[in-house]
């Protein structure tokens, strides 16, 4: 079972066993921005898992889900040429270990971090986009479980904020980061039984209130 620490690192997570998130990389260039997407002011995300090896070499990359699917090629083509630094076996730290990463794609006008337009796009995104980007996850991600889409690590990724603001414990991060997978499914069909409200307007009073 995936464990949901809510923080202002990447999550590193494999779809079996885990490297440590202190893994360093030798080679790590920022993927391009697309062209089409920079001229019009489009800021977005795309989820990667891949494989890391302790000689160093990354193998596997796969998208998990992105709000572009232009955003997701050019994070493929970015990170199947990283190389991370080599290291020594030992428990947390295998041979092989899979990663999970999220790479933002922020736009000059939203500002060097992307926290203000993700947390503006979770504030005020409508269930009816959330239906529609939920389709197309489901369309090319059919074996992911829900909680992999972008809207929810946009979620998290608040939620981490503000839970560093509010000086929230590992535990009380942790818990927090739970009830959100555990609302999931009643968030799916909350929006899809009511497609006009907001996405937001869903989520319990607790979790909204942290947005």
């Amino acid at each position: 079972m995936k464990t949901f620490l809510l923080s202002l690192l990447l999550l590193l997570i494999g779809p079996s066993e885990a490297v440590s998130n202190e893994l360093d990389y030798e080679l790590q260039s920022a993927p391009r921005y697309p062209r089409s997407l920079y001229e019009n002011g489009v800021s977005g995300v795309a989820i990667i898992e891949f494989s890391a090896h302790s000689d160093g070499p990354i193998t596997n990359v796969k998208v998990v889900d992105s709000s572009h699917l232009k955003f997701a090629q050019s994070a493929v083509r970015a990170v199947t040429h990283w190389r991370v630094k080599p290291w020594q076996l030992a428990p947390g730290m295998p041979d092989v270990g899979g990663v999970r990463q999220e790479l933002y794609f922020t736009h000059t006008e939203e500002g060097n971090e992307p926290h203000r337009w993700i947390r503006q796009r979770v504030r005020w995104v409508s269930c009816s986009m959330f239906n529609n980007a939920l389709a197309d996850f489901q369309a090319h991600s059919p074996d992911r479980v829900w909680v992999d889409m972008h809207y929810f690590a946009y979620t998290f990724k608040v939620l981490a904020r503000s839970a560093t603001r509010l000086k929230m414990t590992d535990e009380q991060r942790e818990e927090t980061g739970h009830a959100l997978v555990a609302a999931v499914p009643e968030i799916v069909a909350a929006c899809r039984a009511q497609p006009d409200r907001r996405y937001r307007d869903v989520l319990s009073e607790r979790l909204r209130g942290m947005l």
